[in-house]
Formats: structure tokens, C-alpha cells, sequence
């Protein structure tokens, strides 16, 4: 019966029937192999018709293993092999050949399956990246089978890619991991504001920001931006947003107005007295002293107030009625 021996990742079988060689045999001293297992050909050339057989298992993708003189010797005698040159001293380095997916391979994947903006500013680096072999053979690109990307703010994505098979066989398939760091242009301000002054042209410009230091009503262009007055101190560099910044006030209390109300078959014009400041499209209170009546309007300019649809007035006369504001004194 035959018995098998494992050395050095080669099978050696024990008590089968020696075939005799016709010719004699060389050794090979560097083999790349791209099969899953060695053959008695990829140590030895010119082999006598019918010789060549299986021995063992290759190394793993991209790796090496080195077959010694005793075992190349040994592995000469089992298989019949006639090799005139045996000697101790020789060896074989076996080579599972492969293709190295590397970090080029992986990062443009990676940015077209994030979906980022064109025109942001993108740096991609992944963590701990190993390059992974596949066989020769597989000469496509990776695929993308999964993704996590980055929430607003976030830098951190994870992803799961494969190579697919020249031969319709197994893919082989790898999980990445990484950071994104992505900058969008801002309207940003030139140098620092201080309360209440107005914004011009000159102060504000357009830069690229860490998306995650941008607020969630960042202003879109710098014309949104001109008239404006600052609501506190604005740092230079600042990412500019709708909160941080107010109309200028065009109505005070006390200020003079006309309440105008418009509808479909309507339209009136009253006079009145604002009861709180307010910057242009802020709502206010206007007081009519014919009726005695407060309005609910707009700011339009810095005598007129347009009467929300849909807000009834209050009566200054009803004393049930709970009021946040109080009336100017004549």
C-alpha cells in the first residue's frame, strides 16, 4: 500500500511504482507557477514521456517556499527521475505567481464609488492597506460590492471589493478601509467683523473648507451675503451662514409706517407705528390708532410694511388677550 509524506510543502508518495526515465533530467532552479499545484515539470526539464505528475501543493498567491537538495533528490528517486547532477547542495525556489492589487489599483475604485462633488478638493487614504494577490490570469479592475460612505462631517468610510475571474472560477474578494478628506468651496470672510457691521463686496470671498466645518445654511454665493450686518464677531476666515447674519434694521419702534394689504379683489393702505425694530423681510408689529388695532407684517422698506394674509389682527382693546408687545404711549 501507499503511504503519503508531506516536506516542505511537496507530497512525497511512498511505495508506488517508479516509472524509468528515457532521458536525462535538469533542475530548475527559479520556477513561478500559476496553478494551484505543483507538477514533477516545474522542478524538472526534459522529463521522460509520462513522467510528469503532481506532487504537491503550490505555495499560497504571491508566496515562496524553497525545495532542498535532499528533498529534490528524493523526490528524483520516487518518481524515477534521471538526474545526473543530484547534489545536497542545490535547491528550488518555487513561486506562486500573482497579480498585486495595490493602493492605484483600489483609490480611483474608491473615489468613483463615493460619489464625490467634481469640483471639491479630495485626498483618500486608506488604513492599513495590504496588497492583495489575485492570479495572473485575473487582469480585471476591482469592483465595488459595498460601500459605507461618509456621513456630513464624517471622514471615515469602509468598503468591500472584488476581482472577478478570468476563468469563471472563485473571485477574490477584500475589504478596505480609510479617510476621506474633502474641502467645497465657502463664502468665507477676508478678515474679522465686528456686531452690527454691514458686509461689502471687499470682505467676502470664496475658499475651500473642510466640508465638516460648514454649517448646515452656510451662505451659496457672496452676493447673499452683501448688506448683511453681523449678528456678533466674526472671525476672519469664517464660513459665512445665514444665522451669524441680519438685515439691517430698516423700522424701529416707534417709526412711522404704511401697512399695505393686497388680495385677490383688495387692496388697503393704512398708516401705523412699528412696535419692534426689524431689517427688511423680518416680521413686525404695526399699531393702527384709528382702529386700535395691531398688524402683522413684513418689512419692505423704511415706511412700508406688508400685512401678512391669513394673520387676523389683534384688537389693542381686548384686554383678555395675552400681548408680548406693548403699545406705543401719545
Amino acid at each position: 500500500m501507499s503511504r503519503i509524506l508531506l516536506k516542505g510543502g511537496i507530497l512525497l508518495l511512498a511505495g508506488c511504482t517508479v516509472l524509468s526515465s528515457t532521458s536525462a533530467a535538469t533542475l530548475r532552479t527559479n520556477v513561478n507557477v500559476d496553478h494551484p499545484r505543483v507538477r514533477l515539470s516545474d522542478l524538472f526539464a526534459d522529463l521522460g514521456k509520462g513522467q510528469d505528475t503532481e506532487i504537491g501543493d503550490a505555495p499560497a498567491l504571491g508566496a515562496s517556499y524553497v525545495v532542498g537538495g535532499p528533498q529534490l533528490t528524493a523526490i528524483a528517486a520516487q518518481f524515477g527521475v534521471d538526474w545526473p547532477d543530484a547534489s545536497p547542495l542545490v535547491s528550488t525556489t518555487v513561486t506562486h505567481a500573482a497579480r498585486m492589487i495595490t493602493v492605484d489599483d483600489v483609490l480611483p475604485v474608491i473615489r468613483q464609488g463615493l460619489e464625490l462633488p467634481s469640483e471639491a478638493r479630495v485626498e483618500i487614504a486608506l488604513t492599513g492597506f495590504k496588497p492583495v494577490a489575485v492570479p495572473v490570469a485575473d487582469q480585471a479592475a476591482p469592483t465595488i460590492l459595498h460601500i459605507d460612505r461618509p456621513s456630513h462631517g464624517s471622514e471615515h468610510f469602509t468598503a468591500r471589493l472584488e476581482v472577478s475571474s478570468a476563468s469563471g472560477g472563485q473571485r477574490t474578494a477584500f475589504n478596505v478601509s480609510g479617510t476621506v478628506t474633502m474641502e467645497i468651496r465657502a463664502v468665507t470672510l477676508r478678515h474679522a467683523m465686528h456686531l452690527g457691521q454691514p458686509i461689502l463686496p471687499e470682505d467676502v470671498t470664496i475658499t475651500f473648507v473642510r466640508i465638516g466645518l460648514i454649517p448646515d445654511d452656510a451662505l451659496q454665493s457672496p452676493e447673499d451675503a452683501i448688506g448683511l450686518e453681523a449678528r456678533g464677531v466674526l472671525a476672519a476666515g469664517q464660513v459665512l451662514s445665514v444665522s451669524e447674519l441680519a438685515h439691517p434694521q430698516l423700522v424701529h419702534r416707534g417709526s412711522p409706517v404704511v401697512a399695505t394689504f393686497s388680495g385677490p379683489s383688495l387692496h388697503l393702505t393704512v398708516s401705523g407705528t412699528v412696535l419692534e425694530a426689524g431689517g427688511k423681510g423680518d416680521t413686525v408689529h404695526v399699531y393702527n390708532a384709528s382702529s386700535r388695532m395691531v398688524l402683522t407684517g413684513r418689512v419692505m422698506g423704511r415706511t412700508e410694511v406688508e400685512v401678512i394674509p391669513g394673520i387676523m389682527p389683534l384688537s389693542a382693546d381686548n384686554r383678555t388677550h395675552q400681548q408680548t408687545t406693548s403699545l406705543p404711549s401719545f
